[in-house]
């Protein structure tokens, strides 16, 4: 049976996602490690990250699940036209509400983790549930932002307030000395697949 789930699964996971991918699978054999040791394995491989625990260096892998790495002026990792800026994080609002640019700050006692967005309060269901694409259209057009999408639904799945405030979402990330605001960005125009 298991050979079996690791021919499917060998035959299902792509090798590397796209330009620049993090890691190109070579094999069922490199598959089998993954799966078999996981985190462990991919940090022998090279894909972890060096950060100090209880006063020494570790190589760890980092999971940042609702979460998104924001490297500070002067890591080591960062390439050089970056290093004296820092990592540019950039935080999505909703169609209605303002966008953030971020960056990491020395300091940051999460492992260089910041938001990677506002989050939602409402699933895609509701909100298609409570407005329509219509109405949702001319609301924002109101609002002098201009939307295309590719169904009304689409954009009903999508109102801004099935999203948190973005805006307090960022201002809990930087009072936790996580990030600092670069710049808020409004919208103009939206263009929803």
């Amino acid at each position: 049976m298991l050979p079996r789930i690791m021919e499917g699964l060998d035959a299902a996971i792509p090798r590397g996602a796209g330009r620049g991918a993090v890691w190109k699978l070579s094999g069922k054999r490199e598959l089998g490690n993954v799966l078999l040791g996981g985190s462990r394995y991919a940090v022998e491989q090279g894909h972890g990250e060096q950060h100090d625990l209880d006063g020494r260096q570790h190589r760890v892998c980092v999971h940042r699940k609702g979460a998104t790495r924001a490297l500070p002026a002067g890591h080591a990792e960062l390439p050089p036209d970056l290093r004296a800026v820092g990592q540019p994080v950039l935080i999505p609002g909703s169609m209605g509400t303002a966008s953030y640019v971020l960056k990491g700050i020395p300091s940051g006692d999460a492992f260089f983790s910041t938001c990677h967005g506002a989050g939602r309060v409402r699933s895609r269901h509701q909100a298609a549930r409570s407005t329509s694409g219509k109405h949702l259209r001319e609301e924002l057009g109101r609002h002098g932002i201009r939307v295309r999408g590719a169904s009304p639904r689409g954009l009903a799945e999508e109102a801004p307030d099935a999203y948190k405030d973005v805006s307090e979402v960022v201002e809990a990330a930087e009072g936790a000395n996580l990030c600092r605001k670069v710049a808020r960005l409004v919208p103009v125009g939206v263009v929803k697949g």
